[in-house]
């Protein structure tokens, strides 16, 4: 299976086709955040996860449209993370956003101190994003930073607020198009108390949001912010397993680039050393 890496125009994601129909935004190392991906179905055009700057959704729809000439038909979120769900506000209600009861209930949960902390980070990112666009001779640097600038000050307004996912399911669940279908499929707790894939079983290729990294860091261990940090580190080490022994070859992770069962392997044994082994030694 061939992926071939698409001219798109952005300057957050580089755009892959893994298999006909079936689209990864892999974040550019420029400017590291999360993944996403879009799904042609034939008469669906769904997005798997939504992204971190509201700029990057934009072009996400973008390429969605672009690629699949059609509007998206539904938006999955993988779990309750901002980094996945920030760009939900980017969509038209009428568009509805997947996710599993307890992603919902989490975001819920953290929603207030969630907006209250981003007002804390805008403030002090608009000031010193101010400051440093006024050195910044770079084109691509200086339309970041103007991004930012509007990203920050929305923020900051008393109107700002998250859009929730709105269309709960509870388990896994098919959507079949006419011309391909794509398993959704519960995790439940794992990285988060609520984790989905979606899985192409006959193309072998899996959107594995955040329950896969490129890359791991052993001081997770000691942190609950940033989000690495597993609510279930046995559940998340038996699921990358489990995944690691199916007939797979393309693993798209939460974060990095795109990943083979060496990935899912080393992210077992970095779970297994830093948290299963460390929390039952206490």
């Amino acid at each position: 299976m061939e992926i071939k890496k698409l001219d798109f125009e952005t300057i957050y994601f580089d755009l892959y086709e893994l298999s006909p129909g079936i689209y990864a935004a892999i974040t550019a190392e420029r400017f590291p955040s999360s993944n996403a991906g879009f799904f042609d179905l034939g008469n669906y055009s769904i997005i798997f996860d939504t992204l971190m700057d509201p700029f990057s959704t934009d072009d996400l729809i973008k390429a969605s449209k672009q690629f699949t000439n059609k509007e998206p038909s539904f938006v999955i979120n993988s779990h309750y993370h901002t980094d996945h769900l920030f760009g939900n506000r980017k969509f038209p209600l009428e568009t509805p956003i997947i996710c599993c009861s307890e992603t919902l209930s989490t975001f819920q949960e953290n929603l207030d101190d969630t907006l209250q902390r981003w007002k804390g980070i805008a403030k002090q990112e608009l000031e010193r994003t101010n400051e440093i666009i006024k050195e910044e001779t770079e084109p691509t640097k200086i339309l970041e930073y103007n991004n930012d600038i509007k990203t920050y000050s929305e923020i900051l307004e008393d109107s700002f607020s998250l859009r929730p996912p709105d269309f709960i399911i509870d388990g896994s669940f098919i959507i079949e198009g006419t011309e391909n279908k794509v398993q959704v499929i519960y995790i439940g707790d794992a990285h988060t108390p609520g984790d989905m894939v979606a899985y192409f079983e006959k193309e072998k290729i899996v959107f594995m949001g955040d329950l896969l990294f490129e890359e791991t860091d052993p001081n997770w261990y000691t942190t609950t912010d940033p989000a690495p940090r597993p609510t279930n580190p046995q559940r998340l080490c038996d699921t990358l397993i489990e995944y690691m022994e199916k007939d797979i070859d393309i693993y798209i992770p939460g974060h990095g680039k795109i990943c083979s069962k060496k990935i899912l392997k080393e992210n077992a044994e970095f779970f297994e050393e830093y948290f299963i082994k460390k929390e039952a030694s206490k």
